[in-house]
């Protein structure tokens, strides 16, 4: 009886002490930036892709005025607005990592 109430109490005293335990987890980041660009709709998808192929991102799809494509943990996104003055660029990116979405965005921003 004695030994049956010592485990109890250490599976008790190991659960209340994993449960208390902090987690470490790194914060998801999602970062965007916009720009007006001297281009028409097919430029702007073409240097998307390119961009995207260039830091190594896989998947890359092209639909309608977006491209997207994506790393293990990252996944980015141009979509290219046509205005009537000029177009606008929008990158979006999001990762399970801030410090790599953030990163990626600024990179990407370069490579464009």
């Amino acid at each position: 009886m004695v030994i049956s109430r010592l485990g109890t109490l250490l599976a008790i005293s190991t659960g209340l002490t994993l449960a208390t335990s902090p987690v470490q987890a790194q914060s998801p980041g999602l970062y965007y930036a916009w720009r007006s660009i001297n281009a028409d709709l097919m430029t702007c998808l073409d240097r998307s892709t390119a961009a995207l192929a260039e830091e190594g991102l896989g998947n890359i799809q092209v639909e309608n005025n977006s491209v997207a494509g994506t790393t293990e943990d990252s996944t980015a996104v141009f979509v290219c607005l046509e205005n009537p003055d000029a177009m606008t660029v929008m990158i979006m990116v999001s990762s399970t990592d801030d410090d790599t979405a953030f990163t990626l965005r600024e990179t990407l921003k370069e490579l464009f």
